[in-house]
């Protein structure tokens, strides 16, 4: 095993860390106010450690922008083929569920000194696997393509919105609402009706 590597059980503490630090500080203020010194004073690591992971603040946010939407593509995966099904799949509430979860991440992800590239790279991600999932690639209709990306922005700006207003319906509420609008959006978009 590489002990500089990501199977180190302390890089991985360490660059844990230093991403816990990051969502706080973010929570505060924008990326481009967060100095490295004040980033590793919160994260208690040295300067060169943060250093030998990462270039600067934009690449561990890269970094972490980079695993949720790895992530968001792998749950994709499994909700696009339920979208004959009445109920929502499971994996839609296991997004929900791990958006209340990490609430903090989430937040400042999306949040108002999060990232608007991030928030874009993730609807441009949703359309590309929603039409794909449906359709090949570039015989969509403008239809299919405008009303996909009502529906993808919808469905962001919900989680924005749930996120930043304290999340006060479940995850399960939150799973059914969103299934609802985007099966029904998606209806219209493919002609057919529910």
């Amino acid at each position: 095993m590489n002990a500089k590597g990501d199977a180190n059980r302390s890089v991985r503490m360490t660059k844990r860390r230093l991403c816990d630090a990051l969502i706080a500080l973010l929570a505060q203020k924008p990326v481009r106010e967060i100095t490295v010194r004040e980033l590793t004073a919160l994260a208690k690591v040295s300067r060169g450690t943060f250093y030998f992971h990462y270039t600067d603040i934009y690449d561990l946010l890269a970094q972490i922008e980079q695993d949720q939407l790895e992530g968001l593509d792998a749950l994709m995966g499994a909700i696009l083929p339920s979208m004959d099904s009445q109920a929502p799949p499971e994996a839609l509430l296991t997004l929900f569920v791990y958006l209340n979860e990490h609430e903090a991440l989430c937040g400042a992800l999306m949040g108002q000194n999060g990232d608007a590239a991030f928030v874009r790279r993730i609807c441009d991600l949703l359309e590309k696997r929603v039409i794909g999932h449906f359709v090949e690639p570039g015989q969509e209709t403008p239809r299919q393509r405008y009303l996909t990306s009502f529906a993808v922005n919808g469905c962001v700006g919900s989680i924005e919105a749930w996120l930043q207003n304290g999340r006060t319906q479940s995850p399960e509420e939150m799973s059914a609402m969103t299934w609802d609008a985007v099966r029904a959006i998606w209806a219209a978009a493919s002609g057919t009706s529910e």
